[in-house]
């Protein structure tokens, strides 16, 4: 499909008004940063189905929709009570809280935090840590290949920044609550931009939570730099209105002995979709990167993952599964990139999805594109319903088909959510699956996800 001028036109519009009054105060470093982008996203369109990487996800109903940039003023009032049930930690949690894109202090909690972390909103901390800022924004993002990057970097404002000094353990997750709120057709923009130094740790989850059933766009960008010898955990929940449009990317640049663990959970927006693009330049890096997605009724979730190995005697691994219902759509396009030097390369990519129904539709590609002589590398994927064998021996022990089937879907999702490493974020997201399993695909009671002592390898 091509893009008419005047779709674009939309956005060009909006990003000239964005100039003269937001952003009429930003640093010329900044001002140029975002006017170039506009460029890019100017020549680059919105993606069509005639792209390879788009062939499956045609987003043509979200270029149809006026969307605005969402603006401060005016916000609803969000009250602690209606966010109480998307933190994690409770009130001692660290907690940087969004509304529509743009920070509030008041609902956020950062008293727990080392005080020498530095967490707090992009908007404000431009002007405190302007050169660390500068240095890193941007610096590795493909806006080339990427067109809602570029657009989200042309409306650069506010979001999380975050710097985990060298030598710092931050025991307890630091948690980014985006939230949207019931404001018709407005587009949010939140970028992130984290930092973990050298032999620092932490875990970090990335909320998208919706407080109505509204239509809007979140057009979000996280950018992370995982220094030499640090350790991060990440988790992304995306739970948007099923009315609404989430397009994430996330740019990671990971130094040598590190540790990158994902994990991603998409459940909500009318059509989602998740860039994840992971950058090993380093040696004796180590990559682990997850994710389960639950589709129902029409939706259309698309995971693109890449992991680049540049460097030799490096590890990564993928799990991906997808319970896809209703009349709803799955895409997974994973690709492990192994560089000639990048010899002693250890990669393996999984992808499995069950398919609950027979109007559902499940599109998988994982791909290996090696260049070095010297690897073990594997990949491969699976689409299938309910195993015979399984539903059969479930049933034999007195349960009814119904509850049996419940079971099994249970027991195909608590596989993947084993890799989470924090038990209070891990038991968060095994709850926000069974309660969407229980509201959109299967119509009986679940139990509780239970977990294995010791996680799988």
């Amino acid at each position: 499909m091509m893009q008419s001028a005047k779709e674009i036109e939309k956005y060009l519009t909006d990003f000239h008004a964005f100039e003269n009054n937001g952003a009429a105060q930003a640093p010329a470093w900044l001002k140029e940063l975002r006017a170039g982008a506009m460029g890019k996203f100017s020549e680059l369109g919105f993606p069509s189905t005639k792209q390879e990487d788009w062939r499956f996800t045609n987003i043509l109903p979200l270029t149809k929709v006026p969307f605005r940039h969402a603006s401060k003023k005016g916000l609803p009032e969000v009250r602690p009570n209606d966010i109480g049930k998307f933190i994690i930690g409770g009130a001692s949690a660290s907690l940087l809280v969004f509304v529509n894109g743009y920070i509030s202090n008041t609902l956020s909690n950062l008293s727990s935090l080392p005080k020498e972390v530095v967490a707090g909103s992009l908007a404000e901390s431009v002007g405190v840590y302007g050169e660390q800022i500068r240095h890193h924004l941007s610096r590795h993002l493909p806006l080339q290949s990427h067109p809602f990057a570029a657009l989200n970097t042309a409306f650069i404002h506010d979001g999380a920044f975050i710097h985990i000094p060298e030598g710092c353990k931050v025991a307890s997750p630091i948690q980014l609550l985006f939230i949207s709120v019931a404001t018709k057709e407005d587009v949010s923009y939140p970028r992130n931009l984290i930092i973990v130094g050298e032999k620092a740790s932490a875990t970090f989850v990335e909320s998208y939570v919706a407080l109505s059933d509204e239509v809007y766009f979140s057009n979000s960008v996280t950018e992370m730099f995982v220094e030499k010898e640090s350790a991060v955990d990440f988790v992304k929940i995306q739970h948007e209105s099923e009315k609404a449009y989430h397009v994430g990317t996330m740019q990671v640049e990971q130094a040598g002995h590190s540790r990158f663990t994902a994990f991603s959970l998409a459940l909500g927006a009318s059509i989602a979709r998740n860039d994840i693009n992971i950058a090993i330049n380093g040696e004796q890096c180590e990559t682990m990167l997850d994710g389960l997605y639950i589709t129902a009724n029409d939706q259309l979730i698309d995971h693109h993952t890449f992991i680049d190995h540049t460097q030799p005697n490096c590890s990564s691994r993928e799990i991906f599964k997808g319970i896809v219902a209703g009349k709803s759509r799955s895409v997974f396009n994973g690709k492990i990139f192994v560089r000639k030097e990048a010899q002693k390369t250890d990669s393996k990519q999984t992808n499995k999805n069950l398919l609950l129904s027979d109007n559902a539709i499940v599109d998988t590609k994982p791909q290996l594109e090696i260049f070095a002589d010297d690897v073990k590398c594997t990949h491969g994927a699976t689409v299938g319903s309910l195993d015979a064998a399984s539903l059969f021996y479930v049933k034999s022990r007195g349960i009814s088909e119904e509850s049996a089937r419940a079971l099994l879907t249970v027991g195909f999702a608590s596989e993947v959510t084993n890799y989470i490493n924090d038990e209070p974020v891990r038991k968060h997201v095994d709850a926000l699956i069974i309660k969407r399993l229980q509201e959109r695909v299967v119509n009986t009671a679940l139990p509780e996800i239970v977990h294995s002592e010791s996680k799988m390898t």
